[in-house]
């Protein structure tokens, strides 16, 4: 999982740059023919380069088990059977992951010294409704939550902490539990795949490339050297390792 304290804290990120992305493609996708004819001529000069041929999948005559896609040029066809899908899956997927709480983390933002000096509690609710199990009741994080802006009011603007780590730093748990806990909540909050779900996608990707049965130790250890590519492994330990194990095999080092 990808823990960027530095990012997490800023109030552009938090606001929305997936808010923007949506905008870009939304736009594209209402102007999605005049799109699309530059996109293909481009793939055109590109296919003609690598010598391959302009071409649309057989139509089906008994259309049972999908339709055909209504199609007068090879451009209109890619258009409708990929572009405009594509988009609308994407804009779709970005809502789906963001949309959700973005209303939570907008809130959580709120926390950092940055924003607590120029906002009130009531800013912060939707994160306390959110987290409500891991803090203490209402009032005893309103109250925190005051002591916590007034702590920063005294301070020049340009000696506030910007981001959750260094407020985490500067953060004193024992006189502040609960908005110590909240910076913690914002510092990681994750950006990409959870480390939880690589291990997933990497078997699938194995599993892809292998296209055959392996046992199970084999998998295993193919995942692992996958997910945890970033060590360094030298070939010297893994011939020890590999003749370790009894076999009828010679190796000459």
């Amino acid at each position: 999982m990808i823990v960027p304290g530095d990012v997490a804290g800023k109030h552009e990120v938090t606001k929305s740059n997936h808010t923007r992305v949506l905008d870009l493609l939304s736009k594209q996708r209402v102007n999605a023919n005049d799109n699309s004819k530059t996109l293909y001529a481009q793939l055109k000069e590109t296919a003609a380069k690598l010598d391959i041929k302009e071409e649309i999948p057989r139509v089906c005559r008994l259309q049972t088990a999908r339709n055909n896609v209504p199609d007068s040029t090879e451009e209109e066809y890619y258009r409708r059977a990929v572009y405009v899908p594509y988009l609308d899956d994407f804009c779709t997927s970005l809502k789906e992951r963001f949309e959700s709480h973005k209303e939570t983390v907008e809130s959580l933002q709120h926390i950092l010294p940055e924003f607590c000096t120029k906002t009130d509690f009531y800013s912060l609710e939707a994160a306390f409704n959110f987290y409500e199990e891991h803090l203490s009741q209402k009032e005893v994080v309103q109250s925190e939550f005051m002591s916590w802006k007034e702590k920063w009011s005294q301070e020049k603007s340009e000696n506030l902490p910007k981001t959750a780590i260094s407020s985490l730093e500067k953060c004193d748990k024992t006189f502040f539990p609960n908005i110590y806990i909240l910076l913690k909540l914002l510092a990681v909050v994750p950006v990409s795949v959870a480390t939880v779900e690589r291990s997933f996608s990497s078997l699938r990707r194995l599993k892809t490339y292998l296209r055959n049965t392996t046992s199970e130790s084999r998998l295993n250890g193919l995942a692992l050297l996958s997910i945890h590519r970033d060590i360094k492994i030298r070939d010297e330990e893994v011939l020890y390792k590999f003749a370790s194990v009894p076999r009828n095999l010679v190796f000459v080092l």
